[in-house]
This record gives structure tokens, C-alpha cells and sequence, in this order.
């Protein structure tokens, strides 16, 4: 804008400021001046003033630019211009602090608050992303109460707790195992309530010791309430009076209040836990001095968003609006260093605080992209699968997508300003190779986990029932023929039933060969009869289990992974893998493919296979099968992460691993019929599949996701 001359603009007079907006003495900024706090309480909003700000709005009533600069240049050694008092007007007005007494500044109140009027969907979007519902007015009650808690900020009080957390320390060292158990017993029900309980009285601690540490400090609270954060509820305090205080210690002290309580309250709960028996107060005390304190710490001392650590770390560095000036300087940062832009900086501050702030606005966004893409995710995971895919879908649009766009807009405008240079050219090359990799088919390989293993191979495991091992006939590798015996189990447990069942039949046979002599036997006979049959069929059910415990060779073949640990004597649960027979001569591959490479293969396609044990074994293999549905079971334990395999599985039952994904199972055969195995072997496979770009990849994923969660 250009510059204001002494014209009839200048001389024009000015809009007054409202009455109610009040001036307080701010802390003393970086460069050793003074700073002012401007305070709009309808709003209850408050605006940092420099030196100049401040001369020029105390003179504000004087009524005309013209004026103002000439008393400021007269009584101060500051030089001030009508532009100076322009832009001081332009941010009155933007933020509605003058008095709305002409046409103009009503039209502009007018066409502010059209432009303010959202529609459904923005107003929708924006309150599911955040919104606050305040619930109590508290200043009087904490007015009133506060002297009755003032004695929680003595050095009294500091060193007490301080003494009973080194007690508490002391007492669970010498109970450590017990004390771990007490984190055992939290995986339940009842763990989980007491856990949301505590949890919930904690908050609310936390959020009173703010209030209070304001209150102590003169300020005024007044609201408390909830905030939803992606319809995640968490308690707030509205503690903005702070910005009244211009000491940055008793700043720091409001902003930390709440987490130091929940620490102190974690020092109490240790002494605690050493004095009280087990049961769920013992437990509480366990939460309080554990789990929840720890949460507190990793999320509200993280300055990367808004909550109490970004507000001492501001507080610290004494720069107000600590997140949106360190943006800007580090989108300048990027501009010059990027596109050679030879603007000038944001603000004026020393090298090593401007570095620091820009490093800080790339850690923030390192950490909000994470943050962003895990909340996507579980949004998607636990939600209604529809709903959930929409969700995340904006999630990832409105944080990531839209803020990478719009830079993106704002360099488009700038093309005209950028210098040609080998640093702008590196970077244009830069980008130009990222969107052909993203576009372009150039990935054709395949990797998906596999298990070479014999095409017959077949495992051997314990009944539905435990039993004791009694005797192994085998060794690892051995060579063995179909029926062959191979361990001998026992089940004290069927012995007993199988006793019982004898008993019982006995009896029954008596009363059946008496009935002819005895009138009592013969009225009751049909009953005696159905009993009868009943215990002989569970006799022969029991007796086929017993059988079952001469564990004989399903098939001919040679004996692999015999179960580690195996031995006489030794107690198995059911269904307990014993060992596995294959058959040397024929051998396969079965890998599993996500769903996203699935279209891009086909029967007949190579591959390679790779071991994981030994990197020397590489077998050539040909695609033979590939599976129609998704593996919904993994079959094969090898591959599970249960047992250090590369499938994430959840182990829902006692030997169902249920993939944590959607994968489908593909068979391939070694192209040398003459390949022999005597193990099974883990490791993957390298398929030759159709050229792919990752904009495809990714549109098929989001294609399949939809067609699944919709049930199309």
C-alpha cells in the first residue's frame, strides 16, 4: 500500500475506540522494550502491543492520523507515519475495536458478518473437527473457595509430597513383582471401568488446578467445559486472563499447574499403593501413580499442539501466537531455500531464535502429519466402516491435503517473482521426478511373505483335550510310513471318564439281566434301557479319543520342526503342534499378497523366492494358483507376527490367527521339478507382476476399501 501523505485522508478524523477495550503493562520483549496487553472482554481476546502500537493508540482519541503523527514524533524519540497509523486502523477494524458510527463501517460489520455465515457442511466440518461446549461459570465459586486450597502452593505442602513419593518409591521397589501384577489385573472389565474413573477425576483435578493457579494470580476463569477434538472429549479451562500477567514465571506456573497436580496426585497414589490390601482401591492407586500421570505427560506437555505445553513453551520463549509465527518464518524458510523468493522475513529476530522456530514449525508438522494419519486410522478401524472411510477421508483432506494444496496455490501465483536459479531448478526437478514416480507404471515387482514347504505336509497336533506325553518314537528327520507310531500320550482325566463309563454300563447290565425277579427294575426297565444306551455311546465317543492318543502317521514322509521343549513327562494343552511330516519330493510355495496387488498378477507369472534363514537360497518358481477369497484364517504360524513372522495377526482363539489385513493366498511351484526340501523355510517372494504407478496402487486400495466397507 502506498504511502499516506499530509492529505485530506490524513486529516480525516478517526472512529473512536469502544469503551470497554482496557490496556494493561505487558512483559518486557526481546529487544529490552516495553510491550502493552490489549484486552477485548466481550471476547474476552487479548492482543500484544509494541512500543509504537502503543504511542500511537494511547493518542488514538486525538482524532486524526495527522495528529497522531505529529504527537508521537514531538514527545517521543520514536518516527511514526500516516502508513503507521494506517495499519493500526486497518487491525482495529478487522478486529471490530472501533466504534461502528459511519456508513462505512456498518456496510463493513455487515459484509464481515455475510462472510462469516457458514453453510451446513462448513459449519458441520468444522464443529466435528473442534469445537468447545462451555459448561460452568466458575469465578465465584473458585473466588470463594480458593483461599480453602491455597495451602496446596506452600513449600509445606511441596515438601510433603515430595517425602511421600520418595516413600512410595522406596516401598514399591521392595514389592516390584507385586506391583506389576497390579498392571496385570488392569487388562479386564473391571480394570478397564476403574481405569476410565480414575482417568475421568483426574481430568477434572487437572483442570481445577489451572483455575485455582489463575485465580491465586488475579485472573479471572470464566468458563470451564469440553472440547471435542475429532469427537474425542477432553476437559478445558479457560485460563486467557493470563495474558494480564507480565511476569512470564507466573505464566509458566498456570500453564504446568494442572500436570504438576496430577504428579503430586501420582506421589500420593505410590505411598498410597504400599499401605492398602489388594483390591480396587490398591488398583486406583496403581492407575493414578502409572498409566494415567504418563498420559497427561506425553500429551499435554507436547508443545506441537495447543494444550499446556505449547502455552509455557511460548510463554518461555516470550512469543505470543508461538505456532502461527513460527509457520510463517518457516514457509519463508522454505520459499527461499526452495524457489530463491527474496522476500523478506516475517518478523524481525536474531538468527539463532529465528532457526530455532523454524525447525520447531517442521517438527510440528512432522508430528501433526503422524498424529492426523493415526487418528484417519482409527476413525476408520472403530467407527460405523462407511462412516469411518468418509471420516478419514476428511481427516487426511482438511489437516494434510489442504495445507500442502494451498502452498502449493500460493507458488502458483508467485511464478512471476521466482529467480532461475540451479537451487529453483533442483527443486522444480525435484518435484517433476516425484510426480513421475507417482504417476507413472514404472513398479512391476511384487514382494509378499511366503513359506517354502512340502506340497503334502501335514500337521500333527494334540487332542481338544490335554494330556501328558508319555513316550516319543521319533527323532527330526527321520523317515516314516503311514500308520507308523510316533508318541504315546496320556489323559489321566479320560482314564477317569472311561472308568466311570465302565462302571456305569456294568450297573446297567445288572439291572437290565434282574428285571424279569425284581418289580422295581422291571417299571423303571425303558429308563433303564435309555440310560443305558446314552452311556455306551458316550463310552465309544470317550473310547475313539483314547485312541486318538496313540498318535500314529497321518501319511508317509519325513518328520520336521519337532515343537522346541518337547519332552517325557510333560504336560500339553489342546490342540499343541507337535511336529510336521512333508514330503521331500514335492514342494511348493504359498504366498500372500495384498489386496491392492492382487489384479496385477496371473497364473503363469515367475517369481523368486528368497529364505530368511539363509540369503544363498534363491528358487525360481511359476504362479500355479492364486486363492479366489481372502485368507480370513492364517494357517500358517511361521508367517504370523505371533511367532516373528512378517503377517500382523490377532489371535482371537486358541490357534486361529486372524490377519490384521486383507490378503489372499497365491501357490507357486519351483520351475526345477527336481528341487528337493527336507524343512520348511520362511521368507518371501519377488513376483513379476503388471507394471503399477502409486496413483493407481492407491486408487485401487480406496477403490477396494469402499466396495468392501459397502458391501457392493
Amino acid at each position: 500500500m502506498s504511502m499516506l501523505a499530509p492529505t485530506a485522508e490524513a486529516a480525516r478524523p478517526l472512529l473512536a475506540l469502544r469503551e470497554d477495550i482496557a490496556i494493561f503493562p505487558g512483559p518486557v520483549a526481546l529487544d529490552g522494550s516495553p510491550t502493552w496487553t490489549l484486552h477485548d472482554p466481550p471476547k474476552n481476546r487479548f492482543y500484544r502491543l509494541g512500543w509504537r502500537e502503543f504511542e500511537i493508540l494511547s493518542r488514538w482519541q486525538g482524532g486524526t492520523a495527522e495528529f497522531i503523527v505529529d504527537q508521537v514524533t514531538e514527545e517521543t524519540t520514536l518516527r511514526v507515519d500516516a502508513q503507521d497509523v494506517e495499519e493500526m486502523k486497518r487491525f482495529l477494524f478487522a478486529y471490530d475495536l472501533l466504534h461502528a458510527t459511519s456508513p462505512q463501517s456498518t456496510q463493513h460489520l455487515v459484509e464481515k458478518a455475510a462472510r462469516q455465515r457458514q453453510s451446513v457442511g462448513h459449519w458441520v466440518l468444522h464443529n466435528y473437527l473442534f469445537t468447545r461446549i462451555p459448561l460452568l461459570r466458575p469465578d465465584s465459586f473458585l473466588t470463594a473457595t480458593e483461599p480453602y486450597v491455597r495451602w496446596a502452593s506452600s513449600r509445606a505442602f511441596t515438601l510433603t509430597i515430595i517425602t511421600l513419593g520418595l516413600i512410595g518409591l522406596y516401598g514399591v521397589a521392595r514389592q516390584w513383582d507385586l506391583f506389576l501384577s497390579t498392571f496385570i489385573d488392569m487388562f479386564s472389565l473391571e480394570g478397564a471401568v476403574w481405569f476410565g474413573v480414575t482417568l475421568a477425576g483426574l481430568k477434572v483435578i487437572h483442570e481445577l488446578g489451572h483455575a485455582y493457579t489463575a485465580k491465586r494470580f488475579g485472573c479471572r476463569v470464566p468458563t470451564m467445559g469440553i472440547a471435542l477434538l475429532v469427537m474425542i472429549p477432553v476437559l478445558y479451562t479457560d485460563v486467557n486472563e493470563s495474558w494480564k500477567l507480565n511476569q512470564r514465571r507466573e505464566r509458566m506456573v498456570i500453564g504446568l499447574a494442572g500436570v504438576t497436580l496430577e504428579l503430586c496426585c501420582a506421589a500420593v497414589a505410590l505411598f498410597a499403593w504400599t499401605l492398602l490390601p489388594n483390591g480396587p482401591a490398591r488398583s486406583a492407586m496403581f492407575m493414578i501413580a502409572t498409566s494415567t500421570w504418563v498420559t497427561t505427560v506425553l500429551i499435554n506437555l507436547s508443545p506441537f499442539m495447543r494444550y499446556d505445553g505449547y502455552f509455557v513453551l511460548s510463554d518461555w520463549l516470550e512469543i505470543p501466537n508461538l505456532h502461527s509465527r513460527a509457520f510463517a518464518l518457516a514457509q519463508w524458510w522454505i520459499r527461499k531455500t526452495l524457489l530463491g523468493l527474496d522476500d523478506l522475513p516475517p518478523e524481525d529476530l536474531p538468527a539463532g531464535r529465528r532457526n530455532l522456530l523454524i525447525v520447531f514449525a517442521i517438527g510440528t508438522w512432522i508430528y501433526r502429519l503422524a498424529l492426523f494419519l493415526g487418528i484417519a486410522a482409527l476413525v476408520y478401524h472403530f467407527v460405523i466402516k462407511l462412516l469411518g472411510v468418509a471420516m478419514a477421508l476428511v481427516e487426511v483432506g482438511y489437516f494434510i491435503v489442504r495445507p500442502i494444496a494451498n502452498e502449493f496455490r500460493v507458488w502458483w501465483k508467485r511464478w512471476a517473482d521466482l529467480r532461475w536459479s540451479f537451487r529453483t531448478a533442483l527443486t522444480f526437478a525435484g518435484l517433476v521426478v516425484a510426480v513421475l514416480l507417482f504417476l507413472v507404471p514404472w513398479r512391476s515387482a511384487i514382494e509378499a511373505p511366503a513359506l517354502l514347504k512340502s506340497e503334502q505336509h501335514v500337521q500333527v497336533f494334540v487332542p481338544e483335550f490335554g494330556s501328558r506325553l508319555v513316550d516319543i518314537a521319533v527323532t527330526d528327520g527321520q523317515r516314516v510310513e503311514k500308520g507308523q507310531s510316533l508318541l504315546q500320550l496320556v489323559s489321566p482325566d479320560l482314564n477317569y471318564r472311561l472308568s466311570r463309563i465302565r462302571n456305569d454300563l456294568a450297573l446297567y447290565e445288572w439291572q437290565m439281566s434282574v428285571r424279569s425277579a425284581d418289580a422295581e427294575q422291571l417299571a423303571r426297565s425303558l429308563v433303564t434301557e435309555r440310560e443305558y444306551e446314552a452311556s455306551l455311546a458316550e463310552y465309544r465317543g470317550l473310547n475313539e479319543q483314547q485312541t486318538r492318543l496313540q498318535v500314529a502317521a497321518p501319511v508317509s514322509g519325513k518328520i520336521v520342526d519337532i515343537s522346541p521343549g518337547l519332552q517325557r513327562q510333560a504336560w500339553l494343552p489342546p490342540k499343541f503342534r507337535l511336529l510336521s511330516i512333508v514330503d521331500p519330493l514335492a514342494t511348493m510355495v504359498e504366498a500372500y499378497v495384498e489386496e491392492a496387488d492382487l489384479a496385477r498378477i496371473a497364473s503363469g507369472n515367475t517369481a523368486v523366492f528368497f529364505a530368511e534363514a539363509d540369503s544363498r537360497i534363491e528358487v525360481p518358481l511359476r504362479v500355479i494358483e492364486i486363492s479366489r477369497a481372502s485368507t480370513r484364517l492364517l494357517p500358517d504360524p511361521y508367517l504370523s507376527s505371533l511367532h516373528g513372522g512378517p503377517i500382523n495377526v490377532r489371535a482371537q482363539k486358541q490357534n486361529e490367527l486372524v490377519p490384521d489385513r486383507t490378503i489372499y493366498r497365491v501357490r507357486l511351484a519351483p520351475l526345477d521339478a527336481t528341487f528337493t526340501l527336507d524343512k520348511v523355510l520362511r521368507g518371501r517372494v519377488i513376483l513379476d507382476g503388471e507394471p503399477v504407478s502409486l496413483a493407481k496402487r492407491a486408487w485401487r486400495a480406496m477403490l477396494a476399501i469402499g466396495i468392501r466397507e459397502s458391501g457392493a
